[in-house]
Formats: structure tokens, sequence, C-alpha cells
């Protein structure tokens, strides 16, 4: 049994809910519901009965969140004490990250900032083809991407990821698709299509692909960058299709929609050079 399982499952407990564990952690409900699976897998027994709406814990599931909550805190403590032990970090961090809204990310940041109070952090927006080469030139310390936006190599470097999202659908906000929690690729036929032509992933072309499969290609506009996108779908008459924390980042004006039926999860990953061991950078990544 790991401490960040053990975590995961008070959270489950203490909610009565997958979902709102899920969200008070800022991670995926299928890695919450995956963790205690492997939780129970590991301990040979069941540890809670799942019902359609909620949880409740077995005799065995009791035992472990009574006694796991005093475990949980004097690891909690354990690792503060062993932090305060340590000499100060100081100096500097500087992060080049996509211009995005993340609370797991947020919280990350706050965290550090207590734990690292003499460091000073330097969060600088860039554009996704940019933050790699950032790192690799040791112009910044640490880049805040998205998994899809990195190569399939990456010697020299370490990833690890921070949470996981999904694409959206934009429109405008009198737009009838507006009014819908989510929609279906079919549903679209009759929208016009915008994009960032020259900054599109492969990824995102195939989910695109999806999108407008069987219409012609005069219904796709194109423009230079995303604020321009974000202008063009706010003032009516098409849709496109961004990573959900950039739409809620940048899309003020625009109303987000979910996507139905097309699997459009990918992660937001922080990702660093491996030679690079400066003590506020290890500090940081300490908190993954």
């Amino acid at each position: 049994m790991e401490l960040e399982q053990l975590r995961i499952y008070l959270a489950v407990v203490e909610n009565a809910s997958f979902t709102k564990a899920a969200e008070a952690l800022y991670i995926s409900h299928s890695t919450t519901s995956r963790t205690v699976s492997a939780l129970e897998e590991s301990l040979g027994v069941r540890l809670l009965t799942r019902c359609s709406r909620s949880v409740s814990t077995t005799e065995a599931g009791r035992l472990l969140y009574n006694e796991g909550r005093g475990l949980l805190a004097q690891a909690d403590a354990l690792e503060a004490a062993v932090r305060a032990a340590a000499d100060t970090v100081s100096g500097s961090l500087t992060v080049a990250s996509v211009d995005l809204f993340s609370p797991r990310l947020a919280a990350l940041y706050q965290d550090y900032g207590r734990r690292c109070p003499e460091v000073a952090l330097n969060v600088e927006k860039k554009g996704l083809s940019e933050i790699l080469e950032q790192v690799e030139r040791q112009s910044a310390d640490l880049g805040v991407t998205f998994s899809y936006a990195l190569p399939d190599r990456l010697d020299g470097l370490c990833t690890r990821t921070i949470t996981r999202e999904t694409f959206c659908l934009i429109c405008a906000p009198d737009n009838p698709i507006a009014a819908k929690q989510s929609v279906r690729p079919e549903e679209l036929s009759g929208e016009n299509y915008v994009s960032v032509g020259a900054q599109r992933s492969g990824f995102t072309k195939n989910i695109e692909d999806i999108l407008l499969r069987g219409r012609g290609r005069a219904v796709v506009r194109s423009v230079p960058t995303l604020e321009s996108l974000f202008l063009r779908v706010s003032s009516g008459g098409c849709v496109s299709l961004v990573p959900r924390p950039i739409a809620m980042a940048l899309g003020r004006g625009c109303a987000c929609v979910e996507l139905e039926g097309v699997d459009t999860g990918f992660d937001v990953v922080a990702v660093w050079r491996q030679d690079n061991i400066a003590p506020a950078l290890q500090a940081f990544t300490a908190l993954f």
C-alpha cells in the first residue's frame, strides 16, 4: 500500500464520491477509481460498496479509514519536519508555461511559495512551440506544456504529469449550442469551423478530422493566433476546438461545451533537463 493510494482513498471516503474526491485532489475521475481499485487488489479485500450516486465503506474499509488518517497525518508531519531541517532553498526558478487556467498548477505554485519563500518564482507565458526550446536552452528551468506538444523522444529530459485535461468546443454565447452540456460531432454539420492553422498539432488535427468528416473544406477558416481565434468565435458564426485550460484562461466571451463521443484527453506536464540540479528546481519537482 502506497501513501498516495491511501490519500486518494481517504478523500473518496470523506467525500462519499469518486467525482468529488477527484475534484478536491485536482486529478481525474479515472485516476481516482483506478487507484482505489489497485489498493483493494493489493490488500485483497473490498474497501468500498459502490452505488450509483455514492460510495460507502465496508468493515475493512472503515478500519483502513480510521487508522489511515492517523498514519497519513504522521507521514505529513514527518515530511514537514524533514523539509524544515534542510537548508533554506534560495535563488530563482523560471517557468516557461503555456497560458492556461489550472487549479492543480496554481496549488503547486502556492505550495512551493510556502515551502520556499526565499525563491523568486518567475512564470513566463510562452507558445506551445517555444516551451521545450526554452528548457533545452536553459532559458527556463521548467516547462509547463501539453503532452501532445512533446516529441516521442525526450533525450536528456524529465517529465511529470501535473493533471489530466480535455479539449472543449467553443462558440459564441448566443449560439444554440451554448445551451447544451455536450454535443456530438454530427450535430456540428451546419457550423462553420475556425482553427489556428500554423499552431495545430497532429493530435489536434486528428480530432478536427473527426469533427469535419464528410464536410467540404470550404467551411474551415484559419486564423494566425489563439487570441484572434477567440475573437473570431466570440463574434459569432463559427465554432472551434481548443484545450479546456486555454479556453478557461483566454476564452472570455466564448461558451465552452463538452465534445461527446470523442476521446480528447491529454496531460498537462512539467518538463525539465535531467542535468539541471539547481536546488530551486529540485524543490519544485519534489512536490509531484
